[in-house]
């Protein structure tokens, strides 16, 4: 891990203890690493894809969560998450949720999709880090017509401004849950990263 990446992980710390302080439990505390995740890495899939209209949309959603990420774009990135309030995206380790934030629980929470995603894109472009989402491998499962699961292969990598060459940051089990909306629209209704390493061996992504 670069020491760019590691400012990161300093300036988040620095954000909790504010929340702390505050009396918010902060979705990037300590505390956060005791929460079991949203959604299970389960082994084994009950595969049944969908028609082939609403797969590719399905799959497009994938590549725009990549995309809005890495171009930063931290507006675009929430517009991907179906109202209401419960829809969420939750990143974690191979045992425990790190952070978990929901859409539109407003700016004053600490736990909000849209505010925290700005503090870590942010972060990202004042310290000239680019990061590269790669979705692959994705399988899917209709639970009916308006509602599919998937589960994908994710893998990032992050480069500073003066390495020649990313390196790998970390590889993950992405599950998914779509729902179409009323405008035939796929969005998520979660999406929970799965990322593989043990909590407390890697300093904790965020992204």
């Amino acid at each position: 891990m670069s020491e760019r990446w590691k400012g990161i992980i300093t300036n988040c710390a620095i954000l909790r203890h504010f929340a702390l302080v505050c009396g918010f439990c902060f979705a990037f505390s300590g505390t956060a690493l005791a929460d079991s995740c949203g959604t299970d890495a389960t082994r084994g899939w009950n595969l049944e894809n969908p028609p082939a209209e609403d797969r590719q949309a399905i799959q497009d959603l994938l590549s725009r969560y990549a995309w809005t990420i890495d171009e930063r774009n931290a507006a675009a990135f929430a517009a991907l998450f179906a109202e209401p309030k419960s829809s969420y995206y939750e990143i974690c380790s191979t045992s425990s949720s790190i952070l978990k934030l929901t859409l539109d629980l407003g700016p004053e929470s600490p736990d909000d999709l849209l505010e925290q995603m700005k503090i870590i894109v942010k972060k990202l472009e004042t310290d000239h880090l680019q990061t590269r989402h790669l979705v692959t491998n994705t399988l899917f499962d209709v639970v009916d017509g308006k509602t599919v699961n998937t589960k994908s292969i994710v893998l990032v990598t992050l480069q500073d401004s003066h390495s020649p060459a990313p390196v790998l940051d970390y590889s993950a089990d992405a599950r998914a849950s779509f729902v179409k909306g009323d405008d035939d629209i796929w969005r998520f209704q979660s999406l929970t990263i799965h990322a593989d390493y043990a909590a407390g061996s890697v300093a904790a992504k965020k992204r």
